[in-house]
């Protein structure tokens, strides 16, 4: 075999595997230990990083930027660990999660392949099934239960899963989603034409991403 042999390719991310995390910080001086841990995380095998988008949004009336490992230095840590597939966060995906941000805020918008579970995602195919569904369990309801083991008394333990799992088969009979990003683009221009005042966009807002 030549020395000069291409690198064998990596294997494309499974599909089952892929999972979004978002991780918010005060701002853009505060990235460089998120970007280090995510680094640190892809070293150690537990995830792939398949995408990476940084948002800002400066102040209430601007515009939010996006920002990339390719493009921005707070991001270029990461750039050598994205995996190079053709699998890439969307324009609309990275508008959905804009809708949450924060004034002020800066948000880490990570697409990543759970290595940590290959091993069970295997076992289920060899099973003849898969791995299905998954949710990132709030932090209000976990404090929820915790709070209610603490106290005395016996309240009802709130439930921890905000929705029934939405499977590949039940997505595919489910109604359409609301198109949150769409909603909340739309109350701005309301507000930027003086129909709502501040206090309304954000209350309309907030209804809207907590639907």
């Amino acid at each position: 075999m030549p020395d000069d042999a291409p690198p064998a390719r990596e294997p494309a991310p499974d599909p089952d595997l892929l999972e979004y995390v978002v991780v918010s910080v005060p701002s853009i001086a505060d990235l460089p230990p998120v970007v280090s841990a995510v680094a640190e995380l892809v070293e150690a095998g537990h995830v792939r990083l398949v995408d990476a988008v940084g948002l800002l949004r400066p102040d209430r009336e601007a515009a939010v930027v996006a920002i990339g490992p390719r493009n921005d230095p707070a991001l270029a840590p990461l750039a050598t660990t994205l995996v190079d597939d053709g699998v890439r966060l969307t324009p609309h995906d990275v508008d959905l999660a804009a809708a949450t941000l924060a004034p002020g805020a800066v948000m880490l918008l990570l697409l990543v392949e759970d290595r940590w579970a290959a091993l069970l995602a295997s076992a289920a195919t060899a099973a003849g099934g898969r791995l299905t569904a998954g949710e990132r369990i709030g932090r209000d309801r976990v404090l929820g239960q915790i709070d209610l083991t603490s106290a005395a008394g016996n309240g009802k333990r709130p439930d921890l899963l905000a929705r029934g799992p939405l499977t590949a088969s039940s997505a595919a009979g489910s109604a359409p989603t609301v198109d949150s990003a769409a909603q909340v683009r739309e109350l701005a221009q309301l507000l930027e034409r003086g129909l709502l005042t501040l206090d309304q966009y954000e209350a309309q807002r907030r209804r809207v991403l907590d639907g």
